[in-house]
């Protein structure tokens, strides 16, 4: 499998604030990876740092085999990308700022505009800044497929989308992988929405990604322990994610439950109870 992304203890602060404290990460080719994180904890920090957009304290990033930093006019053509913010030339038309964005690309697909600026009822002739906030994503949208990238990288992409607009964009993430075979990263904080169309989550918080799966994988495994004991010292638990005492044991997150150890303690008398988890559990367990 071919590694596209590869980022090595990635640290970034912010005047006295440490935002970054040591991020290690690599995604694979054709990977479709939904990066959770509450509001402040650095995703765009993260994004805009392998993007070459932010200058960060220590590290390394690799993009397509090449330095972030350094990356060839061929390289850089491959990466679509979604900023959370606005950053376009307001006083342009739409078909103005896709005409403009074009001369900067050799592959330009006027077919994949044409569709979506039709599917979407985008006015070519209203200016960027005339237009809705859901409407300009759906432009920065557009602007990001139409070179048919091979890595796309969206911060929020469905933030200002009504639910018709991220249903019609998480149905495009899903065409472009199938078809293409395209890398996609975004980040979110609507688990639903990456439930639809990602094979792997990755959680950031405190400044680390602390936890990174495939998504059947984490649904299927990641359980809550109820640890009840009456000794002092309670037991210690395989594949631990986080753990919090309480009056009498431990409420833990497990990567997966050791069926041996969970045998070994029932006969020791620890009273443990598995409960299941959802998607949105699990984020709100690891970053608590």
């Amino acid at each position: 499998m071919t590694t596209i992304l590869k980022i090595n203890n990635l640290v970034k602060s912010y005047k006295s604030k440490q935002v970054l404290t040591g991020v290690n990460w690599q995604i694979e080719q054709g990977d479709v990876v939904g990066l959770l994180g509450k509001n402040g904890t650095g995703k765009s920090t993260l994004l805009k740092s392998l993007l070459n957009i932010n200058e960060f304290d220590s590290g390394n990033i690799s993009v397509f085999g090449e330095a972030h930093n350094q990356l060839s006019a061929e390289n850089k053509a491959r990466i679509g990308y979604v900023p959370q913010e606005n950053d376009e030339i307001t006083w342009l038309s739409v078909a103005d700022l896709i005409n403009f964005r074009k001369q900067f690309y050799t592959q330009w697909s006027d077919s994949k505009v044409s569709e979506l600026v039709e599917r979407w009822k985008i006015n070519l002739s209203d200016k960027i800044a005339e237009l809705s906030p859901g409407q300009v994503q759906r432009v920065l949208i557009i602007l990001a497929l139409a070179p048919m990238p091979e890595l796309l990288i969206f911060d929020e992409p469905a933030a200002s989308l009504d639910p018709a607009g991220r249903r019609d964009f998480l149905k495009e993430i899903l065409v472009l992988v199938a078809d293409e075979n395209v890398t996609v990263i975004f980040s979110t904080h609507i688990t639903s929405d990456l439930e639809r169309v990602a094979n792997k989550v990755a959680i950031l918080d405190k400044g680390q990604i602390c936890y990174f799966d495939d998504l059947d994988t984490t649904k299927e495994n990641v359980v809550q322990l109820m640890v009840r004991s009456n000794e002092i010292k309670s037991p210690e638990v395989p594949h631990l994610l986080r753990a919090k005492e309480h009056s009498h044991g431990l409420h833990c997150i497990v990567s997966e439950v050791d069926q041996q150890w969970l045998s070994a303690m029932a006969a020791q008398g620890h009273e443990i109870t598995v409960n299941p988890m959802g998607l949105e559990d699990i984020f709100l367990e690891l970053t608590a």
